[in-house]
């Protein structure tokens, strides 16, 4: 499976620092971070694990739109059909 990402895309990555886990498993978002994607107190994030050694954090109300950069990135038929299964599977479990 090939993903066609922009330019554009590329230049809004970012490497934010570091954070460490606290005794009950919170974490601190650096403000940089929470500034540039505008993450609030109160907002819901999902978080996503990626293959067993990085997690990630999406504003839940962006969530939509990241699965659909990410479909029109993939123009395999196929690929897009089994992205699209595995997207529903890890949704499953997910409190809304």
């Amino acid at each position: 499976m090939k993903l066609k990402i922009s330019p554009q895309d590329i230049k809004k990555d970012r490497m934010y620092g570091t954070t460490v886990v606290g005794t009950r498993g919170q974490v601190v978002i650096p403000a940089d971070a929470r500034r540039d994607l505008k993450i609030r107190a109160g907002d819901r994030l999902v978080v996503m694990g990626k293959m067993g050694k990085a997690l990630g954090m999406v504003k839940m109300d962006e969530f939509g739109e990241l699965i659909d950069v990410m479909m029109k990135s993939i123009s395999n038929k196929s690929d897009k059909q089994m992205l699209k299964k595995h997207i529903q599977k890890l949704l499953t479990g997910i409190n809304k």
